[in-house]
């Protein structure tokens, strides 16, 4: 994963000014993900401090979508693997963020075996739970333990039909920004940590509206 991570932090250098850290990649058949930290530019610290994260957020979904064919190219050529879908989402409080690209197939079925310690009923409850008061039920949840601190959970079908509609005139962003912080709630309304028996550190998400299906990647802390 050396020759991977090298790449993210040149290539994001290169393209926002700022060398970041690659704390975490897993590479499968389907997925990269990956992991910054340490990626906070000064000019984006005076932006959150007086209140304009929003901005912050514009800016990197733009530059981001804007490589997005470029990039996936890249992480393609690396891996040997063809991925065309890319989501990605920033933690600006902790420097922090995530990319992930996606194969035409998508992940695959569920298959690894859930941490021992880990409530899966329960975690099961609460996402479908927070689905329904976020969008609505999902035609299909899933989930993909990358390792014991990483958790990858595939929604799809659950954008409503005004979402539709605010895709079909162009508010593909906006509707991205509103969304987010409702997606966060899930860590203040329900006791996630008690049914993961861990803490979650960070919480990223981001959809494909056009295809209609979102990803969340759960950060745990080490015990």
């Amino acid at each position: 994963m050396a020759n991977v991570s090298s790449f993210i932090e040149e290539y994001i250098e290169k393209h926002f000014g700022l060398k970041p850290h690659v704390s975490f990649v897993n590479t499968d058949p389907y997925i990269t993900l990956i992991h910054l930290r340490d990626f906070l530019l000064p000019s984006e610290k005076i932006l959150v401090n007086q209140g304009n994260a929003k901005r912050v957020m514009e800016t990197r979904d733009f530059m981001i979508y804007s490589l997005k064919s470029e990039f996936l190219e890249h992480v393609g050529l690396l891996t040997d693997r063809h991925y065309s879908e890319l989501y990605a989402d920033w933690n600006l409080e902790k420097g922090t963020g995530m990319l992930l690209a996606v194969s035409d197939s998508g992940p695959k079925n569920e298959t690894l075996t859930w941490p021992a310690e880990v409530d899966e009923d329960t975690v099961r409850q609460i996402f479908m739970i927070n689905s329904i008061h976020t969008e609505k039920k999902p035609d299909s949840i899933q989930y993909f333990w990358l390792t014991d601190r990483y958790l990858l959970i595939e929604r799809s079908g659950i954008m409503v039909d005004i979402e539709k509609e605010l895709i079909k005139i162009g508010n593909e962003e906006q509707l991205r920004l509103a969304k987010r912080p409702m997606e966060y709630q899930i860590l203040r309304l329900y006791n996630l940590n008690k049914a993961l028996n861990k803490t979650v550190a960070e919480l990223f998400v981001d959809w494909d509206f056009h295809k209609d299906k979102g990803y969340h990647v759960l950060v745990l802390d080490e015990v």
